[in-house]
């Protein structure tokens, strides 16, 4: 060979050992489908990596030098062109949240790498500055943005560790250039520059490059593959061994007589070995791996597949005796499992569903049964207040027919005494006396009218109430039902003496409300019972305290009060009804409205009729019922029914 432009050297190998690690990785990502800026800036940075140790090789290869010189140069502007992908990669990794600091970082470092092209001694000591000050900062803006991340959810989180170990990516190439800035201070000093320039920066390089490649097939968004790691991580320490070891033999056959032949072969055996290798585990490993892991575990996953649609019956051909094996085995043992249990659950849900069919019959009929007994409640409910109105009925109906009876015998008295005038010849007698019986017949037809209504209205209330709706007078229907219902409560035998004054104050005026009339007396009933039970039970409580003589307040009189008032309020009517009696506890307010709950002792009430009259306003009428009482003094519910 004409050695007169060329020179082959221990360099050149550690050269190539990291162009085929470098170009293996690029020609990967270059394959990653429909890549985001991301992976576009570090497929960018490989590129420049690949490109520079190609250049880098040429120059340690060729031994002219003016072409020596260009390739230096052209060496170092590829290089600086892929710190810029770097910093770029670092600010768009994971979000770039400093768009602005990061186009003027970019800026900074281009103008740094381009002014020290400028300066004399270039390949000295120059241009590695500007890196060392940019991978410094790149680290700095992987840990700042792995503490914003963490800060915000409190956590550490995937992006959060995607950024730390691109951080220790960063720290490993900010080494590998203090290295690089170490060797022309040791050349000045006449010092030895084999250790770190043979021993500490080709393995660095070689490392960095398969662990920043492996972080981002960590992390990105693209669909990977793991076997590229794992080629990746058995070609890296297998191209450290094949950078190193020609460095180790050209010191063992330094002495050697034909040290020149010796290191020729060597070298050229070196270069055939390495892309051999390389081509070796690029190729093999894969096929290896998709034979003995990868294919049996994609048969796995089908199998997953499987039973995650439904289909238990799946079985796996264990193909491998290993690991692989045994999972698969154990996968097959699981589906059988899984249909043992399925069946035995479909045998489990047929039995439980004949036995909560048993048991829905059964529910079914203690519903029915509770049914009955809450329909006879009701029933008892409606006939206890039937009978306190009909008692009230009954007062209000004796004056008119006391009227009729007593005008009756009048009549009858008078008539004979016109019939003696008559037969006497006495006209004018007889005219008075006739005028007198058409009176009497007058007042007699007035209060039978009355008993005749009193009576009808008897008969509608004890009629089950049809829901048909017509205009009515709330005034007149409340002050119907007070009346007839405190002359019930005084007629019915429980307390005769007992006396409440009556305060009605209605609106003059109020239109007419479109109600069920016997459903709405229903609720001014029970209401009207409650207010007088009430007052009657303090006033009870007061005549006890005077009895015992219990000081200050037993001596204040009591007046058993009992207000009703109405008035039109934003197209509604409302209704109030106020008591000055016991009151009702806090405790209990809530419950006042609930089916079955009474505060009166047990056979005094049945506790349906605050309930079915809430049910009457809200569901029947549309309407609202609210409850206001203060414990020991007042109770007041206020019905609010809306024009229709």
């Amino acid at each position: 060979m004409n050695a007169d432009w060329f020179e082959l050297n221990v360099l050149v190998i550690v050269n190539v050992t990291q162009i085929s690690l470098a170009s293996t990785v690029l020609i990967y990502l270059l394959r990653l489908p429909k890549k985001t800026l991301e992976a576009k800036l570090f497929t960018g940075q490989y590129l420049t990596v690949s490109l520079f140790y190609v250049s880098f090789a040429i120059e340690n290869l060729v031994v002219y030098p003016p072409f020596k010189g260009l390739m230096y140069v052209l060496s170092n502007i590829i290089l600086s062109t892929g710190l810029l992908f770097f910093v770029g990669f670092a600010y768009q990794c994971g979000g770039n949240p400093y768009r602005r600091e990061s186009q003027v970082v970019v800026l900074i470092v281009a103008s740094m790498l381009g002014f020290s092209f400028f300066l004399p001694d270039i390949a000295v000591n120059r241009i590695p500055f500007p890196h060392l000050l940019g991978i410094f900062w790149v680290i700095g803006v992987y840990g700042r943005k792995a503490r914003r991340v963490e800060r915000e959810l409190g956590i550490p989180t995937p992006t959060s560790k995607m950024l730390r170990a691109f951080q220790k990516w960063a720290s490993i190439i900010f080494l590998i250039w203090v290295a690089v800035v170490y060797l022309p201070p040791v050349i000045s000093l006449g010092l030895s520059k084999f250790m770190p320039r043979f021993f500490i920066i080709p393995p660095l390089e070689l490392i960095q490059l398969t662990y920043g490649a492996i972080v981002f097939l960590n992390y990105t968004p693209q669909r990977t593959s793991f076997q590229a790691k794992v080629v990746g991580l058995v070609l890296c320490p297998l191209l450290i061994i094949l950078a190193v070891t020609p460095i180790l033999l050209h010191q063992l056959i330094a002495d050697l007589p034909n040290y020149n032949s010796v290191n020729h072969r060597l070298l050229v055996a070196f270069l055939i070995l390495i892309p051999f290798t390389t081509l070796l585990v690029i190729v093999g490993l894969p096929r290896f791996l998709r034979s003995n892991l990868l294919s049996p575990l994609n048969q796995i996953l089908d199998g997953v597949r499987q039973v995650d649609a439904g289909n238990l019956a799946v079985q796996i051909p264990v193909t491998v005796r290993d690991e692989i094996g045994d999972l698969a085995q154990n996968f097959n043992q699981m589906t059988q499992s899984l249909r043992q249990s399925k069946e035995e659950l479909t045998q489990y849900a047929e039995t439980l569903e004949t036995k909560v069919a048993e048991r829905t019959q059964e529910l079914k009929q203690s519903l029915d049964n509770l049914k009955a007994a809450q329909n006879q409640l009701i029933q008892k409910e409606k006939m206890a207040s039937l009978g306190e109105l009909t008692a009230g009925i009954a007062h209000e109906i004796q004056n008119p027919l006391n009227f009729v009876n007593n005008f009756a015998e009048v009549s009858a008295e008078l008539a004979e005494e016109l019939a003696q005038s008559v037969s006497a010849g006495d006209i004018s007698a007889a005219t008075a006396l006739s005028a007198d019986l058409r009176e009497n017949m007058g007042y007699i037809a007035e209060n039978g009218q009355r008993a005749s209504s009193i009576v009808r209205s008897m008969l509608e209330h004890s009629r089950s109430s049809t829901g048909e709706r017509r205009p009515t007078d709330l005034n007149e229907l409340a002050d119907e039902y007070l009346r007839l219902t405190y002359h019930g409560l005084r007629r019915s035998g429980q307390d005769a003496d007992f006396q409440v004054q009556l305060c009605t104050q209605f609106e003059e005026g109020l239109k007419p409300v479109m109600v069920a009339p016997q459903d709405i007396g229903r609720v001014l009933l029970n209401l009207y019972n409650n207010a007088f039970y009430a007052v009657q039970q303090r006033q009870r409580q007061m005549q006890k305290t005077v009895v015992t003589g219990a000081g200050e307040e037993a001596e204040a009189p009591y007046q058993p009060t009992v207000w009703v008032s109405t008035w039109q309020v934003n197209g509604s009517v409302e209704l109030s009804i106020r008591d000055n009696g016991v009151g009702i506890p806090e405790a209990i307010r809530d419950k006042i409205f609930q089916p079955f709950f009474t505060t009166k002792p047990t056979g005094e009430g049945t506790g349906l009729g605050l309930s079915l009259s809430y049910d009457i306003i809200t569901k029947g009428h549309g309407g609202e019922m609210v409850l206001e009482s203060q414990e020991g003094e007042r109770t007041e519910l206020v019905i609010s029914l809306p024009y229709i």
